[in-house]
């Protein structure tokens, strides 16, 4: 048999078994990368996958369906949004970032922390 036709699909669980053990009530939130995808068939086997904990925005404020994960990412399509409404245009700098700062406390519950697995192939 030759190893190199081994189809490495596999990973070992311990990463994900210990993030787990440490936070077991975390949810568990499973994201596939565009290169994970496939048009061609029902399932894609993804061998590269990693495991972190990490949070995403649970509130759909952007009415996208885009999920967020990262906060500096999160302010600024809160910025650009905000910067885009004609009732807060006359603000100075100042008064939009305590605008932002106010909408940032707001939103603050709906981050949720949880186990993410990440799939690649």
């Amino acid at each position: 048999m030759d190893n190199n036709k081994i189809i490495p699909i596999t990973k070992s669980t311990e990463g994900l078994k210990t993030l787990i053990s440490e936070n077991p009530d975390l949810p568990i939130v499973v994201m596939a990368s565009y290169n994970g995808c496939s048009d061609d068939y029902y399932w894609t086997y993804c061998s590269s996958v990693t495991f972190n904990v990490g949070e995403y925005m649970s509130y759909d404020v952007f009415d996208d369906d885009y999920i967020i994960s990262d906060r500096d990412e999160f302010e600024d399509k809160l910025r650009d949004k905000f910067a885009d409404e004609p009732e807060y245009e006359d603000l100075t700098e100042q008064e939009f970032d305590t605008l932002i700062e106010n909408k940032l406390k707001e939103y603050e519950p709906y981050w949720v922390k949880a186990i993410f697995i990440c799939a690649d192939n």
